[in-house]
């Protein structure tokens, strides 16, 4: 019985979405496909103050417009840390304005699952140095706890 219920209200859902109108998403001559690769995470606290960087992210994203200077995206990737026992994965999901073209700033929720789960709220910006080649900044404080991140890193845009 409850099987069946739920199976009913998948379709409903999936009829309605296919008759929403989703028009407005599909500008993808200016979709852009990306991998950053970040350079680290330096951790607000840190284990070992020695240590610079305790996690390092490779991500792959997508992102399109839905204004001329306003891009939804996502990105998702592995999460390795210095020591075996932080390996694990991140996604993130935000909003990006460009104040310039060659600079963006943009705020977005990341869950970092690592030895020890932690979501995030970020302030995020990117410096375009080439086309293809961005210096990127996030600063993430976590509305569950007292954690605080500094992010750094390159983005590679293809």
């Amino acid at each position: 019985m409850v099987k069946s219920l739920v199976i009913a209200l998948v379709s409903v859902f999936a009829l309605s979405a296919q008759a929403a109108d989703w028009s407005f998403l599909q500008n993808d001559t200016d979709s852009q496909l990306y991998v950053k690769s970040y350079s680290g995470v330096l951790l607000g606290s840190q284990t070992h103050p020695s240590d610079s960087f305790d996690i390092w992210l490779i991500n792959t994203g997508y992102q399109y417009p839905v204004e001329e200077d306003i891009s939804l995206y996502m990105e998702a990737g592995p999460a390795l840390g210095t020591r075996g026992d932080q390996a694990g994965f991140n996604i993130s999901s935000g909003v990006r304005y460009q104040l310039s073209p060659s600079l963006n700033i943009g705020s977005q929720v990341k869950q970092l699952e690592t030895s020890k789960p932690s979501t995030l709220v970020e302030l995020n910006s990117s410096l375009l140095l080439t086309p293809q080649l961005a210096l990127t900044a996030n600063y993430g404080v976590s509305p569950f706890s007292t954690e605080q991140f500094l992010v750094l890193g390159l983005g590679l845009h293809f």
